[in-house]
């Protein structure tokens, strides 16, 4: 089998279809993809909202509530406690299939009339103003986030307690503005660390403790800059370092000097094989893949738990399986181009739809079989219903391909698709996105001006949780919560400057993108000619080549697996 390759219909670039991704689509009984990798990233994630926030009424209590959509939307929104109760059924909206209209048409009315949750959050305990997360306990403002305890602004947030401003981050505790950390203990502002404790400003940091502004270290103790030191200077600098805000600008400047000079391997692999992509842990036979754990013969995935043999899906948790084309699913299988659906099997172009099977086409449903546009059909009608509507989607060019961009129920700008494919609303719109005018936030209403925030906690009083303050970047107003500023004191921390989204947003850019470039190996033998570690390669610069996330004009030195870990190790 020959790889093929196509002009994608997003961006005009080609885009190749190899024999691995021809031999999925064959088995799951769907046509080859009409758009790239990165274009069918884009429609999907566009259909997701995490973290823009509005307060608005339940539709059916008229409760005040906190939701992903503002008011006036066009179908109705329900808190928690009414969307998952019984006083309505998702199969009253049913409708019959026309077989003279568009396919999508019917769907987009369906969706105008379905009731949608206002933020979802399963099986949480004091944790109201968390979203697209399950199984957290006194947590705020935590999204894409599972299994933690007491933690706050965060996503991928992961099996933690007490995280409080943080991104990928596994199995940890006691941590703060840290990124891409795993099993770590009271480490503040680090990156790529794991198995280490009580780091501060650490990069790539790995079976460590007590050490500062240091990068690829490994089983190191009182380091700062890659140098050892007693316990006592080791505190000293510690205590410099965290005197005020002022003193903690100047360490993050200098740690973007010491990251710019440390090595990186090609990708941010651990336990993996066979794998192409970054942010991978214990990911086997699995192609063009981001931020993904358990992953075994997948491909084109990102922010992904333990999937098995999938294509093209984002935040997929709880093993889904055999699945293509899915936005956001607990434990799916044979499942394909839906948004949202958990502990599904046999569901395709559905929405919001819980324990389900021999779905096609609809929004809302729970623990329903053999429903098409949510109107219930005996197994041998829903059958013959569902291969008309997929001869007529072929016919129309539309099958195959993912639910269009006007249909998301979120604007491009408050979507997921903003942090990965940013956009203006002028280019959003001309690519079939919408742009939502609804603004959150406010602005001018802060107690303590801009400049005038406290640079050290010592000077913080308890009233500053009554207090309203304004971002330095945005000049959206923000306020300090009570278990917030306990968790400042503790660790010794001054308050912070900006609001939450541009603290998130910062902790985006130190990440790579999503997107692979083949490059070389940069390691040249002329520079270790005294050393024997470099077996691979006896003259003149490593051969070895891979694909990676480090663009060529980057300025980070990037190595293969081998030079590497010859070097750090």
């Amino acid at each position: 089998m020959q790889t093929e390759t196509k002009k994608c219909r997003g961006c005009s670039n080609q885009f190749a279809i190899n024999p691995a991704d021809a031999k999925f689509y064959e088995r799951v009984n769907a046509t080859a993809p009409e758009y790239c990798p990165a274009c069918r990233m884009q429609r999907r994630i566009a259909h997701r909202n995490e973290r823009t926030l509005y307060k608005r009424t339940c539709d059916s209590c008229k409760k005040e509530i906190v939701a992903i959509y503002p008011a006036k939307t066009p179908w109705p929104v329900y808190c928690g406690t009414c969307w998952w109760g019984d006083g309505w059924d998702a199969k009253s909206f049913g409708r019959e299939y026309d077989l003279k209209r568009p396919f999508f048409d019917q769907l987009k009315e369906l969706q105008s009339k379905v009731p949608r949750i206002g933020l979802l959050s399963l099986n949480s305990v004091n944790s109201e103003y968390t979203n697209n997360s399950s199984d957290n306990k006194n947590c705020y403002l935590l999204f894409a986030a599972e299994k933690n305890e007491d933690s706050m602004y965060g996503r991928l947030i992961q099996n933690s307690k007490s995280i409080v401003d943080a991104a990928w981050v596994y199995d940890s505790e006691l941590c703060y503005e840290c990124i891409d950390c795993r099993q770590c203990y009271q480490c503040l502002f680090s990156e790529r660390c794991q198995t280490s404790t009580d780091l501060l400003f650490c990069f790539d940091v790995r079976h460590s403790k007590n050490c500062i502004l240091s990068t690829n270290l490994r089983h190191a103790q009182y380091y700062i800059e890659n140098k050892p030191y007693s316990k006592e200077e080791y505190e000293k600098k510690k205590k410099e370092i965290l005197a005020s805000q002022d003193t903690i600008t100047e360490a993050k400047k200098r740690f973007e000097e010491l990251k710019g000079a440390a090595l990186v391997k090609y990708a941010f692999q651990t336990k993996c094989v066979d794998a192409t992509g970054d942010y991978l842990f214990n990911c086997h036979e699995v192609r063009g893949m981001f931020d993904a754990s358990n992953a075994k013969a997948c491909a084109y995935m990102a922010d992904a738990e333990d999937p098995i043999d999938c294509v093209d899906g984002n935040n997929m948790y709880y093993k889904p399986e055999l699945c293509l084309d899915i936005m956001s699913t607990l434990q799916a299988y044979n499942s394909k181009h839906s948004t949202f659906i958990f502990y599904c099997t046999n569901v395709e172009y559905s929405d919001n739809s819980h324990n389900c099977q021999d779905c096609f086409g609809c929004i809302g449903l729970k623990k329903s079989n053999y429903c098409i546009l949510n109107k219930q059909y005996s197994p041998e009608d829903y059958q013959k219903v569902k291969q008309q509507i997929v001869e007529s989607m072929k016919k129309e060019g539309t099958y195959g391909s993912f639910i269009p961009p006007a249909m998301a129920p979120f604007g491009y700008n408050e979507a997921l698709v903003r942090d990965y494919f940013p956009l203006s609303k002028e280019e959003a719109i001309k690519k079939g996105f919408w742009w939502q005018e609804a603004t959150t936030g406010t602005t001018g209403k802060e107690t303590i001006k801009r400049g005038a925030i406290p640079k050290t906690i010592e000077e913080v009083k308890d009233s500053m949780v009554n207090e309203v303050l304004a971002c330095e970047a945005c000049g959206l107003n923000f306020r300090i919560t009570p278990a917030e500023l306990a968790f400042y004191r503790r660790m010794h921390l001054p308050l912070p400057t900006k609001d939450f989204e541009c603290r998130h947003q910062e902790r985006l850019k130190k990440r790579t993108p999503r997107k692979l470039w083949h490059r070389q190996c940069m390691c040249d033998y002329v520079a270790y000619k005294n050393s024997n570690k470099h077996a691979n390669h006896s003259t003149g610069q490593c051969p070895n080549e891979f694909e990676t996330s480090y663009a060529p004009e980057r300025k980070e030195t990037v190595y293969c697996e081998q030079c590497y870990q010859a070097e750090v190790v």
